[in-house]
């Protein structure tokens, strides 16, 4: 999938490698901190191979915008500390209960810890929107199930 990024179209693979280069880190230093070898990163920067859930975790946690990577958008600053916003409960119930469809019907479970860091990643990525955009969810869980 690509998008449009400034003039161009920019796919997951030149994102990934986007944000690497923005970290300043090269393929075998960032290779290490998300717990895969070179060659690994080299493929994944390829196209040639999807990221799990544990190297997208372990990017996001070095300061990786992972909803640049997944969406090809940039979340704008972020809001003062002082701007707290309350969890929508509702919503993040429906993003658990999708998030266990899909990975149920891609033959995968995850722990408990995991569901809720996965569904936390996800409900951030949609950002405040006041409405509940199902396709774009359903993107979002397709992209985290298969990594």
């Amino acid at each position: 999938m690509k998008r449009l990024f400034g003039n161009r179209m920019v796919s997951f693979c030149e994102r990934l490698r986007a944000e690497r280069t923005r970290l300043g880190l090269n393929q075998t230093d960032f290779a290490a901190l998300a717990g895969v070898t070179k060659k690994t990163q080299m493929l994944y920067e390829a196209g040639e191979r999807v990221p799990d859930a544990n190297y997208m975790t372990a990017i996001t946690k070095a300061g990786v915008d992972m909803y640049f990577i997944i969406t090809g958008q940039k979340i704008a600053a972020t809001p003062p500390a002082t701007a707290w916003t309350p969890i929508d409960g509702e919503k993040l119930c429906r993003i658990i209960e999708m998030l266990e469809a899909a990975a149920k019907q891609a033959g995968r479970r995850w722990p408990a810890k995991k569901l809720a860091e996965v569904a936390a990643e996800i409900y951030n990525a949609l950002g405040e929107d006041q409405g509940f955009d199902q396709p774009r969810v359903e993107r979002i869980l397709k992209l985290v199930v298969n990594r």
